[in-house]
């Protein structure tokens, strides 16, 4: 038995970005199929910290994180070389002045939902087989659709004018229309898992800057605490792939050895997990192309949307997924797909220049010593440690003068090139 959809825009996958996107296109009036693979609530392997600027599009969605009783946060405690620098978000951007932690299985439930309440249709369960193809155009897709609890399963045609691709970093419908990862770039290796802790309602999120290879010399990443508010904390670490002349490294092992390491001040036993340890690969600093087709666009970690300075994806995800739509609400607006061309656009102008730095940024940190004058320069001075937060989490956009984002780059392109190019 064979079911065939039809709708203006389909959204394959139904994680932070293809919400995004089905929300908005269908906040637009537009007739949206939203298809996921598994059921909510699922699990994912994620840092769960919410960033600012990651709040500030979800309350746009109206997910209100206080009405939600999610954890909020007011800062990043920065910790490195046995010193700790507590720096505030900034209380004058054009975001919240708080952040936020909440379990992936909470925070995707409720954005499923809001893409349902603003009237997208909804496919779980269902697996998205193949891109449809017809006379050299995508037309839509073909899937599997699970049927009850008995192991049966129908077959399912979508058919669509737009398509919005958010399946995730794997991206099996976008590798087969040819969107390939730069394999130069970066890729962050994560790991976490969930402790208890007393310490759970602390008002700040932890990152510590203290992971080594087997020659004490600092790796290019960091381990973080993040306080969930419901009586445990997210604890991982985050890597970068590739090293420049350190060894290979276990993730599994790092992620042993950091558990050792967890600061005292969050009384958390290392041989007492909740959960067992989870990891997962982050494409990063818009490292897959391209981005968009005739009548399709590649959102989230499908696009390598991840922020390559401190692995952050939910915010990209939100963000391009937000683009997409409005792109696409252009293209039906005018009926004409070259409308979508200006995705790319898009996307060049608000991230390129910073991605671009973010890449320079991680090729030099792969140069033994820089990871660790880094971070002592940035502990000592309140002022760097502020900068250094500001640019990690991109909350440069409100800022002009020397300390906006054109003085920023400039000065720190620069550097990169300087380390980089170094032997």
């Amino acid at each position: 038995m064979t079911q065939t959809l039809s709708c203006d825009v389909l959204v394959v996958g139904g994680g932070p970005a293809g919400c995004a996107a089905a929300y908005w296109s269908a906040q637009q009036g537009r007739d949206v199929l939203l298809i996921e693979r598994s059921s909510h609530p699922r699990e994912r392997a994620c840092g769960d910290a919410l960033t600012p600027v990651a709040v500030g599009e979800l309350i746009a969605m109206g997910c209100d994180p206080v009405a939600a009783r999610w954890h909020l946060h007011r800062g990043l405690r920065i910790t490195a070389h046995g010193q700790s620098l507590e720096v505030l978000w900034p209380q004058d951007a054009q975001w919240p002045s708080y952040g936020a932690v909440v379990r992936r299985p909470r925070l995707d439930a409720l954005m499923f939902a809001r893409a349902q309440a603003a009237g997208a249709r909804t496919l779980t369960g269902t697996e998205v087989t193949a891109p449809l193809i017809s006379d050299g155009h995508l037309r839509g897709c073909h899937g599997i659709a699970r049927q009850g609890n008995d192991g049966s399963c129908s077959e399912l045609t979508a058919l669509a004018r737009y398509i919005v691709i958010a399946d995730g970093p794997r991206s099996g419908f976008g590798r087969a229309l040819g969107t390939v990862r730069t394999r130069t770039y970066a890729q962050g290796l994560a790991m976490r898992a969930y402790y208890p802790t007393p310490r759970h309602a602390e008002p700040w999120i932890e990152s510590v800057f203290a992971l080594t290879d087997s020659g004490g010399e600092q790796l290019p990443g960091y381990g973080w605490v993040f306080p969930v508010g419901d009586g445990t904390a997210n604890v991982g670490i985050g890597l970068l792939s590739h090293h420049y002349g350190n060894e290979a490294i276990s993730l599994e092992g790092l992620f042993d050895q950091w558990s050792r390491q967890i600061p005292d001040r969050w009384e958390i036993d290392p041989a007492g997990p909740a959960s067992p340890p989870v990891g997962g690969r982050l494409p990063m600093g818009g490292s897959v192309r391209p981005r968009s087709g005739p009548n399709w666009v590649v959102v989230g970690d499908a696009s390598g949307s991840v922020n390559p300075w401190n692995g952050d994806g939910i915010g990209p995800a939100l963000a391009t997924g937000r683009l997409a739509a409005e792109v696409i609400g252009q293209a039906l607006d005018a009926d004409d797909g070259l409308m979508l061309r200006g995705y790319e656009t898009a996307l060049t102008g608000r991230w390129e220049r910073y991605h671009h730095l973010g890449r320079l940024t991680t090729r030099a940190l792969g140069r033994p010593g820089l990871m660790r004058k880094l971070t002592q320069l940035a502990i000592r001075s309140p002022r760097m440690g502020d900068l250094a937060m500001r640019v990690s989490t991109d909350l440069l956009q409100s800022n002009t003068g020397p300390l906006g984002p054109r003085g920023v780059y400039r000065a720190a392109s620069g550097m990169a090139r300087l380390w980089r190019d170094r032997t």
